[in-house]
């Protein structure tokens, strides 16, 4: 029987905890958590920490993280990561200066703040899987190839049968590649 495995999704809301354990259950899947909830300083780590993968903050919607501060960010991150004509003392002043502005810009408006949200990764979710969690849930296109992030506004309802009904709808069909796969609210076709 599949789980949730990797990352602990303490502080995660119950009800996507439970949800992901169903989606896990029903199609015998190991999902693997790569990050679940953090608070604002935590979401500033992990920024500078993925900066690359991030495509240095222009997965960011230019409302969460407005240009004039995405390329303050990058010129931060630059000093402290890139450059090899500053002191390690100025090094440090540009990793907490981005700590500092990503953790205000962004780090407060994540949905991983609010226990809404988790990344997963990609390997750890095939086709039937994908579309049972997009169901209930939307994928944020980060461009990352490694993982999804999944978040959820609402509560998502308790899997009943009624859900697990439309689960069988999925197992039943092939997938996307063959073109034969159920449109939901969060994966058009």
């Amino acid at each position: 029987m599949g789980q949730l495995t990797g990352h602990s999704t303490a502080g995660v809301g119950k009800d996507i905890i439970a949800y992901l354990q169903g989606v896990c259950s029903y199609f015998d899947v190991d999902i693997k958590v790569t990050s679940g909830f953090r608070g604002p300083q935590r979401q500033a780590i992990a920024m500078f920490s993925n900066w690359i993968r991030l495509k240095r903050g222009a997965v960011y919607k230019v409302r969460s993280l407005p240009l004039s501060d995405r390329k303050k960010l990058n010129d931060y991150y630059k000093i402290a990561k890139e450059s090899d004509q500053v002191s390690k003392e100025e090094r440090d002043k540009a990793k907490k200066d981005f700590l500092a502005l990503a953790k205000k810009r962004v780090g407060s408006k994540s949905f991983h703040g609010k226990g809404r949200a988790v990344d997963v990764s990609r390997a750890s979710v095939d086709d039937r899987s994908y579309a049972a969690i997009t169901l209930y849930m939307k994928e944020v296109k980060e461009g990352r190839g490694d993982i999804y992030h999944f978040e959820s506004r609402g509560t998502i309802p308790e899997v009943d049968d009624s859900i697990k009904a439309q689960w069988q709808k999925i197992g039943a069909r092939k997938g996307p590649d063959v073109g034969d796969f159920p449109k939901t609210k969060y994966y058009p076709a």
